[in-house]
């Protein structure tokens, strides 16, 4: 009697032993991912140039920026607005107040957009090497 008393107080140490060990490496595992992840995930990069969406126009509306860097474009107008490539290259969908869109410029040339919803609103992004 003695020895299986033993026997089942062993079985449970060891399966309370695997809970709290599954429950520190779980634990272990997500210290990991978060402390590994950037602290702002959406972040503005380094040199990234700034392109206001307004009521009717974009401001500035023709920019230059250094192949390879970002240029954001924020809507700060009451209505919805998008940007979209006249090439195709991108289109952001509409932006409704205060949302913002990206675009990374991987090689030289100009690069002419305009709101789909506002045709008078159109600019250029010059994207120099």
């Amino acid at each position: 009697m003695r020895a299986l008393l033993h026997g089942t107080m062993t079985r449970r140490w060891l399966s309370s032993h695997r809970v709290f060990g599954a429950c520190v490496w779980l634990w272990l595992a997500c210290v990991s991912i978060f402390a590994c992840k950037p602290k702002e995930p959406f972040g503005i990069r380094p040199g990234t140039v700034f392109v206001a969406a307004r009521d009717s126009f974009f401001t500035p509306d023709t920019i230059r920026v250094g192949v390879g860097f970002p240029v954001r474009w924020t809507n700060e107008g009451a209505a919805f607005h998008s940007v979209d490539s006249d090439s195709g290259l991108w289109a952001s969908g509409l932006l409704q107040t205060n949302a913002w869109f990206e675009v990374r410029f991987d090689s030289a040339g100009t690069f002419p957009y305009h709101c789909s919803r506002h045709s008078a609103m159109v600019g250029a992004v010059i994207a120099e090497p």
